[in-house]
């Protein structure tokens, strides 16, 4: 056992020392701590993404602004357009918690895949290993999400009515920290809805989006593939520049 104090050796900050402190420095030597702090993190967004699907689900049906004061017992709504809205309550629902579920597995999933590739640098860990794998999670994730709110605008289209969909608006969050994403937006409607009047007009616009959410996917893949190429790049270039050093040379005089 180290000892801590000078001069003196006192028990108990012996014993906190070579618990605490000793471990820690060393964790932050071999890397450990940083890498625990990125998969934590991620870990952490996992079960925040399906506490709050789950939490938004419910919390959404209630209260002045929700679906079934809006949409279920609203006496504006009648008839056929009704009992859709009770159909799309329950679709909507299953498919809300289904994709909360879905967002937690693919981060989850991903975040052990990260931590267990070994770590041989801060450097090597954040760009080689970290941001590639980041880049398919965002993509994965919003192909997940796109796909939710392509299916419940079929759904709206074949019951004629309101779909609940209380995660509607996480496919434009995350798309505004993607660039170049903004452009499929048009597929995010402002509510999830159909009318047998424009019956194809809603369906096509559900058919769209689902389609859309593929061609997401693969981009996300791209854009991978480009981060590793450039960072190949970079990394050849710094690896091909000059090493310069400074010749120094020692004289030694012998005197007589």
């Amino acid at each position: 056992m180290e000892k801590n104090l000078p001069f003196v050796s006192l028990s108990f900050t012996d014993n906190a020392y070579n618990k605490f402190i000793l471990p820690f420095l060393g964790k932050l030597d071999d890397g450990n701590v940083f890498k625990k702090i990125i998969t934590l993190s991620l870990s952490i967004s996992s079960l925040g993404l399906l506490i709050g699907g789950i939490y938004l689900t419910i919390t959404g049906l209630f209260g002045d602004d929700g679906f079934i004061k809006n949409f279920v017992t609203n006496e504006m709504i009648v008839g056929g357009k009704k009992v859709g809205s009770i159909v799309g309550l329950l679709l909507g629902s299953v498919a809300s918690i289904i994709t909360a579920w879905s967002l937690f597995s693919v981060l989850k999933k991903r975040t052990e895949q990260l931590n267990g590739l070994e770590y041989t640098g801060l450097l090597d860990f954040v760009f080689n290993k970290t941001l590639p794998k980041l880049i398919l999670i965002i993509g994965e994730l919003l192909f997940i999400l796109l796909i939710y709110v392509s299916v419940l605008q079929i759904f709206a289209s074949l019951v004629g009515s309101y779909v609940y969909a209380p995660l509607l608006r996480f496919p434009t969050i995350i798309m505004g920290i993607a660039p170049g994403m903004q452009m499929f937006n048009q597929f995010i409607p402002n509510q999830i809805y159909g009318d047998y009047d424009h019956f194809d007009v809603y369906l096509k616009m559900g058919v769209l989006g689902f389609a859309a959410s593929f061609i997401v996917l693969i981009a996300f893949y791209l854009y991978k593939e480009v981060y590793s190429y450039i960072l190949k790049l970079a990394t050849n270039l710094i690896d091909f520049l000059p090493k310069f050093a400074l010749p120094l040379a020692i004289r030694r005089r012998n005197e007589n």
